[in-house]
């Protein structure tokens, strides 16, 4: 029997009291939530957010010492956000991000941080708010040689991560130059999609505030939401295209509304060569299922999952029907092997 479900069940005979004298009725049962993250798990975030967050008039800092525009997150007002989710983002942040996506990549870094570099791959990026954490957190931990990589196809997002990137001190502001060193901090940003070949591809141009457009392949007029898409041609890449000159990637973040397994099932090889950590915004269970099989028969280890949450009564695909985006966290064990770690 595996130790995690070893785990929930002895955490259910405690809640209904089994070999104890009386029983005390919960509210909920633990075999009833499912965190997507163990205990220990949060001792990674608590090393690393040990900042005062604060929420001001034009941004707010959280517990990492990110701080972040109001303009980035349109979908969210001051006035709803929970000081104490933004210091520790346990269960979430209260608005953004569930406890597993921090759990990774707080894991990622302190599985990495001991060798002064690090690399981050945000695909799908928005306001690029994995990247940036991962670059805030690797300088104030000493990182020496920090290279971050943002891609996001919507014309009015792309530049909210260049501002977010400006105010965090990582890449300043303006410029045309896709890639730019400054001081120890290497930066690349794409203003297009990654894809299964390099070209062109449409992408729906939409609200700041709408975080689910995606990328295809036919110019349709209705998107797998069941709706209007406005597309415009966008230029993409291949992830070898793109990173190929980068050497490993310690770890990349993908979020990119249902397209995850087409993109990994093409790239599978060259992402098992190059990168050490995978976090993955799953779209619907069919593609949780299917990743699931393409990692394991390629050698990685889940270290960490949450299923999406899901509509069924919503008449359009079924990635459309995903109302929570699902995650998963892989370990490739070729790097975690190599270099003697536990993959847990």
């Amino acid at each position: 029997m595996h130790s995690t479900f070893k785990r929930a069940v002895k955490r259910a005979l405690q809640h209904f009291g089994v070999g104890t004298q009386s029983a005390t009725p919960q509210s909920a049962s633990p075999l009833q939530v499912y965190s997507g993250y163990e205990e220990e798990d949060l001792q990674a975030i608590r090393k690393f957010a040990n900042a005062k967050a604060v929420v001001g008039e034009s941004h707010y800092t959280d517990g990492f010492g990110v701080k972040t525009l109001f303009e980035c997150v349109p979908f969210v007002t001051p006035q709803a956000l929970n000081v104490g989710r933004l210091e520790f983002p346990v269960p979430d942040d209260g608005f953004h991000a569930e406890a597993v996506e921090y759990v990774a990549l707080t894991d990622a870094l302190d599985r990495s941080l001991l060798a002064s570099t690090f690399c981050a791959v945000e695909i799908g990026a928005g306001w690029g708010p994995w990247i940036i954490a991962a670059g805030v957190i690797a300088c104030q931990n000493g990182c020496k040689d920090l290279k971050l990589v943002g891609v996001e196809a919507s014309s009015s997002r792309f530049p909210l991560m260049c501002r977010h990137l400006d105010m965090n001190g990582l890449r300043p502001f303006g410029g045309s130059n896709e890639d730019v060193q400054h001081g120890n901090v290497f930066t690349r940003l794409f203003n297009g999609a990654i894809w299964t070949h390099d070209g062109v591809i449409w992408f729906p141009e939409s609200e700041v505030s709408d975080m689910g457009s995606a990328a295809t392949t036919s110019n349709e007029k209705t998107d797998y939401r069941g709706a209007k898409s406005d597309n415009q041609s966008v230029p993409c890449r291949r992830l070898d295209t793109l990173l190929n000159d980068l050497g490993v990637v310690n770890f990349m973040h993908i979020d990119i509304q249902g397209a995850e397994l087409d993109l990994l099932q093409d790239q599978i090889e060259w992402v098992s060569d190059n990168v050490q950590t995978l976090m993955i915004a799953t779209h619907s269970r069919p593609i949780e299922g299917k990743l699931i099989e393409l990692f394991f028969d390629h050698g990685w280890q889940l270290y960490r999952e949450k299923p999406c949450r899901v509509d069924w009564n919503k008449n359009c695909s079924i990635v459309g029907k995903t109302i929570v985006d699902g995650s998963q966290y892989w370990l490739n064990t070729k790097f975690t092997k190599a270099n003697g770690i536990d993959v847990g």
